[in-house]
């Protein structure tokens, strides 16, 4: 930014210089013949082209690097602040919205940093320097010239602060229809279902009209501020004309002078009918950088305690892995029975959402000995997602704790934390990547032998027959496949993380009773060697359990064995199937 400022002024310089020469031209070789200084001028006027032009070329060719680095830092900041906010944030914001300013904010950022701010300053400093040089050249005249561009100012801070309400509201109602239209690509299959296109159209329509009027409001403001920016240099043009051929007349401005004073007096022009481009644009840069600073101003509540040396050798050395992740084909290496890692304590744990009446969570008390299965069931609204969200610290416990080996979870670093926590939720997440670049993800280093067989595992093995085997890419979301293959990619990207502990919420939702049959027997050997926290309803699945906990009423009101439950529990009963149970075992 410095070398561009300073290579923008320095054109500036030499595009001034042009008109002083002009004036030694006729006032020097041509009133008094003196011919010979004819050429060292022209060639001095050849080289203050050439050197503005010169000046200019390095500043647009640093300014593309410069700005677009710029705006790629920002990018990449605001990215990773995304990600190191906790999901509530993400819950209560719309997407639409994260995306609108990253993407079209920081390019409004990015345009006044490499047009308007440089402009802003190189116009401000061309206005003084010719207006002290008209004064130069005759002191009345240029005082004069300067008064007529004293109206600008007012104007100016009148446009301003009318413009940037409507800049503002414009890049509001961008952020609301992106995330209309997101919500539409994502829901068209409802929509479609439903026969609600139309509806949907309407409300596109109605929100679509408000970004016009507003932009045309817009448009009208800014059409008449460079109206009176484009009428005053002229009419300051034809008052120098008159005023400067008086001037000559009584020999207080020579010819050479009015001619450069009529051309120092164009270079005016320009500075002043930018002016209204530039407030614009920086009005723009100032909302859109208002409205990224609001993301970067959340501060994430979910962080990692700065800890003492000693504090964290002690955690390190608690949860460190036994050997190399994803390295040995499963199941047998998820069989062990020698782990002793992955022993989970919920000890008085409680949970409410902000701003809630009354907590979700009131007092959990479980403990997960490490190779256990617990599977965890209750009504719906119970808890029990949320229960599994804290594990990997997806929200905080309000109060109570959780403990990991033996270490509160608050004080393991969060990297650590989640790579030893596996999880597949009910509503599997599939990236716009391969399925081999899906089931990798949480385990990046894993070999070809150990992807197979977390696909056989979790029955996913119908990804080898896609057009392109495992590198066949399935689109946003995974909505090129079912939603019960989904669930079964999800539970292998699980599976080959190797996590301490596996957390499974509701994974076999989607499958139909044959696949959840074969999957089930799969996860008995998977679990057999992990710590799993198992969020299930259909009695199939709840026989994986070595103890089912029943959650009610924000506690564990009952754990046992699914038989004893269903003997001594009602609710439990009602939430189960007896017949189904009983087919089942």
């Amino acid at each position: 930014m410095a070398v561009m400022f300073a290579a923008a002024c320095g054109a500036v310089a030499a595009e001034i210089g042009i008109p002083l020469l002009t004036k030694a031209v006729v006032d020097g070789a041509i009133a008094h013949g003196a011919r010979w200084l004819l050429i060292p001028l022209a060639l001095a006027a050849i080289g203050l082209g050439l050197a503005e032009a010169l000046l200019n070329l390095i500043r647009r060719w640093i300014q593309a690097g410069a700005v677009a680095s710029m705006e790629k830092t920002i990018r990449d900041d605001l990215y990773a602040h995304l990600q190191r906010l906790q999901v509530s944030f993400h819950d209560n914001w719309q997407s639409g919205q994260l995306l609108s300013r990253a993407t079209t904010d920081l390019s409004a950022i990015r345009r006044f940093a490499g047009f308007g701010l440089i402009f802003m300053v190189t116009n401000v400093l061309t206005f003084v320097a010719v207006v002290a040089l008209l004064i130069h050249l005759n002191w009345w005249l240029g005082l004069i010239t300067a008064a007529v561009f004293a109206p600008v100012l007012p104007v100016c801070f009148r446009f301003e602060k009318r413009y940037r309400v409507l800049s503002r509201r414009v890049q509001d109602q961008q952020g609301d229809l992106a995330t209309l239209i997101e919500e539409a690509a994502t829901g068209v299959r409802v929509l479609k279902a439903l026969g609600r296109g139309r509806l949907a159209g309407v409300r596109h329509g109605a929100q679509a009209t408000e970004i016009y009027r507003t932009q045309v409001e817009k448009a009208g403001l800014l059409g008449s501020f460079w109206a009176l920016l484009d009428l005053i240099p002229n009419a300051v043009i034809g008052i120098v004309i008159v005023l400067g051929a008086l001037a000559v007349s009584t020999g207080s401005l020579t010819l050479g002078g009015l001619v450069a004073f009529i051309t120092l007096a164009l270079q005016l022009v320009w500075p002043v009918e930018a002016l209204g481009y530039i407030i614009a644009s920086g009005q723009e840069a100032a909302t859109a950088a208002q409205r990224v600073l609001e993301i970067f101003d959340v501060r994430p509540e979910i962080t990692d305690k700065t800890q003492d040396l000693d504090t964290e050798r002690s955690v390190v050395r608690a949860l460190r892995p036994a050997g190399p992740r994803g390295s040995d084909p499963l199941p047998q290496a998820v069989k062990s029975t020698e782990r002793s890692r992955g022993h989970l304590v919920f000890d008085h744990v409680a949970f409410a959402y902000p701003g809630a009446a009354e907590p979700v969570l009131r007092d959990v008390v479980l403990d997960l000995p490490p190779g256990q299965t617990v599977v965890l069931t209750g009504a719906t609204g119970s808890g029990k997602s949320t229960l599994l969200q804290l594990v990997p610290r997806l929200a905080d416990a309000t109060s109570g704790s959780i403990r990991l080996d033996g270490v509160d979870i608050r004080d393991v670093p969060l990297a650590r934390l989640r790579a030893a926590v596996g999880c597949a939720f009910e509503d599997a997440t599939l990236f716009s990547a391969s399925v081999r670049e899906n089931v990798m993800l949480g385990a990046p280093d894993a070999d070809e032998a150990a992807v197979e067989a977390a696909l056989t595992a979790a029955q996913a093995r119908f990804a080898y027959d896609l057009p392109w085997g495992l590198d066949t890419r399935i689109g946003e979301q995974g909505m090129a496949l079912s939603g019960g293959q989904r669930q079964r990619i999800a539970l292998a990207r699980a599976v080959l993380a190797r996590p301490d502990v596996l957390i499974l919420d509701d994974p076999l939702s989607a499958l139909d009773v044959h696949t959840e049959e074969r999957v089930t027997r799969a996860l008995h050997e998977i679990l057999a060697g992990a710590t799993a926290l198992v969020v299930a309803h259909r009695p199939s699945t709840v026989a994986l359990a070595d103890t089912v906990a029943l959650l009610s009423g924000g506690v564990i009101v009952a754990t046992g064995s699914h038989r004893h439950l269903l003997a001594s529990n009602p609710e439990y009963a009602d939430l189960m199937d007896v017949e189904d149970l009983e087919e089942s075992a």
